[in-house]
């Protein structure tokens, strides 16, 4: 398998990822068209190495056998990276225009003081584990008709808040199903780490990265510099360096995100460890009343992404 990896990038001068089974996805996007999907790490140019290795673009709907692709000219390869680069000039003043938007209405904080007015609100908040000081720390919200949600449903609002800017509200609907349960505030938004203002503040030593944003700010709750991000596979690439300055960075993520936690440490090489947890990071401390010595203890037991048995 891992030889038609390697004649797929040399034939289309790309780098592949696993995504599951045989499938691979391209991190240079379609070296055809020069969709880069989103963010730095494609999800639309796919490798498939079965018994037929193949290769389609979900974007311009390029296919074909890898046996029968020709290698791509210094040119072609050229050509697809510049479309690339327009295509992203195009993505970013999008996302822009929803940016400013978004920070020039400043919905979060009239969902906090709508949060403040109501006593059951509140009180969800606290049994997921929040002081006051950490409501208010953070604004988080409620509100009463989610305007990402057609049947007009409430939720209970995070906001994406670093460097001083609001970057995103995260409306956690209530009544949605599992799967679709956390929603951004609106389409377009940049993709970012939550809590990101601990790469700047958090002394060198070590920082965490963890799963979703109640993890993230529980576990700043509880003492320990970390960064969230929304989802498993939420990590991009082009973020590695914001870490360059901590010795170890902690990988924490939910007990069956083991493989993606290794995959994530690997990034750093010999500074990243992954945390083998009993438990997801908020239920440890909220559930089962683990404290920051607990905690350290994971951590202290943490292993190199080499080490992890998947």
């Amino acid at each position: 398998m891992l030889d038609q990896v390697i004649i797929a990038e040399q034939t289309f001068g790309i780098h592949l990822k696993h995504v599951h089974g045989d499938e691979w996805r391209s991190l240079n996007g379609c070296p055809f068209c020069g969709d880069g999907g989103k963010g730095s790490a494609s999800d639309r140019f796919r490798v498939f190495t079965g018994a037929k290795p193949r290769y389609w673009c979900r974007k311009c709907g390029k296919t074909g056998f890898l046996d029968e692709a020709r290698q791509l000219t210094e040119s072609e390869k050229l050509e697809a990276r510049i479309r690339a680069l327009e295509q992203k000039a195009v993505e970013h003043e999008r996302r822009m225009t929803r940016l400013e938007q978004l920070q020039a209405t400043s919905p979060h904080l009239a969902y906090h003081r709508r949060l403040l007015r109501d006593e059951a609100a509140m009180e969800y908040w606290f049994s997921e584990g929040m002081t006051p000081e950490t409501i208010n720390h953070y604004h988080l919200g409620y509100c009463d008709r989610c305007p990402t949600d057609n049947e007009g449903r409430a939720s209970y609002t995070i906001p994406v808040e670093s460097n001083g800017r609001l970057w995103n509200i995260r409306h956690r609907l209530i009544g949605g199903d599992p799967g679709d349960k956390y929603r951004p505030h609106m389409a377009g938004l940049p993709t970012v780490l939550f809590n990101a203002d601990y790469l700047r503040e958090a002394e060198p030593a070590r920082i965490l990265i963890v799963e979703g944003e109640k993890k993230s700010i529980i576990a700043a709750q509880s003492g320990f510099a970390n960064v969230g991000i929304m989802g498993k596979s939420g990590f991009l690439r082009e973020w590695v360096p914001k870490f360059e300055r901590f010795a170890r960075v902690y990988v924490a993520l939910d007990p069956d995100a083991t493989q993606n936690a290794a995959q994530l440490a690997r990034l750093f090489g010999e500074r990243g460890r992954v945390v083998l947890l009993p438990a997801k990071f908020d239920d440890l401390i909220v559930k089962y009343g683990a404290g920051a010595e607990d905690i350290e203890g994971f951590l202290a037991s943490a292993v190199p992404f080499s080490k992890v048995e998947v």
